[in-house]
């Protein structure tokens, strides 16, 4: 399934977001550009085997920001366009930039850290670029806030393509399971999706959280006399 849009609807104009999909958008251009692509992958990509030995720890953070292929861009920037505004909205403009990053970073880390155990070295020198582990978290927090949230997708059958509606919670359901399937293959698989695991598990941490501390809020406010 690819998604479309959701139904459903922000009560503030998503500046964050937007500006996380501009900024990677220029990035991206910046890479494509430059005459320095692969320099630019190598220096600011996440490798784990420096992050390990405590060096270029700058990389958990400029590696959100890369992007393999115009492809690759798309795909995150239309997550994020998608799911972010709403997410955004429940957390707050400052809270939701800073807890984009923390999905990252937890995502990256995870990545290193299950790269040091796969027992193949070549694991740990391959480079780890785009902005799915933030994401992630993104999707992540967006199940536990609006999990009835509708989804339109687009299903890709054998000789069919069609539109269906399902609830956020089937849609992103499938996602994560699909995240366990390729972290089985590790690196045949081509994606980092120990980072995306890491990134989702911090989101819905994150928004469980949120969602319970404000509910003991709502709760007390109740039962408080006036």
């Amino acid at each position: 399934m690819f998604p479309i849009r959701d139904f459903n609807r922000s009560g503030s104009k998503p500046i964050v977001t937007w500006t996380l999909i501009i900024v990677n958008i220029l990035v991206f251009y910046y890479q494509v550009t430059s005459g320095h692509y692969r320099y630019i992958i190598a220096n600011y990509g996440e490798i784990p085997i420096y992050i390990l030995n405590g060096l270029r720890l700058h990389t958990l953070f400029t590696s959100m920001f890369l992007h393999a292929d115009v492809f690759h861009l798309f795909g995150n920037m239309l997550y994020l366009y998608i799911f972010g505004d709403n997410v955004e909205d429940r957390f707050g403009h400052l809270k939701y930039l800073l807890l984009y990053f923390v999905f990252g970073l937890a995502g990256g880390l995870l990545h290193v850290f299950m790269s040091s155990l796969s027992g193949n070295s070549q694991d740990l020198l391959i480079p780890a670029i785009g902005a799915s582990g933030a994401i992630s978290g993104v999707l992540g927090a967006y199940m536990i806030f609006f999990p009835n949230a509708r989804i339109v997708s687009i299903v890709f059958g054998l000789f069919l393509i069609r539109t269906v509606v399902v609830p956020a919670i089937y849609f992103i359901g499938f996602w994560f399971l699909l995240q366990l399937l390729y972290a089985s293959y590790g690196a045949l698989s081509g994606i980092a999706a120990w980072a995306h695991i890491g990134g989702f598990i911090m989101g819905v941490l994150a928004a469980a959280f949120w969602r319970s501390r404000r509910r003991r809020r709502e709760y007390w406010l109740t039962i408080t006399p006036t």
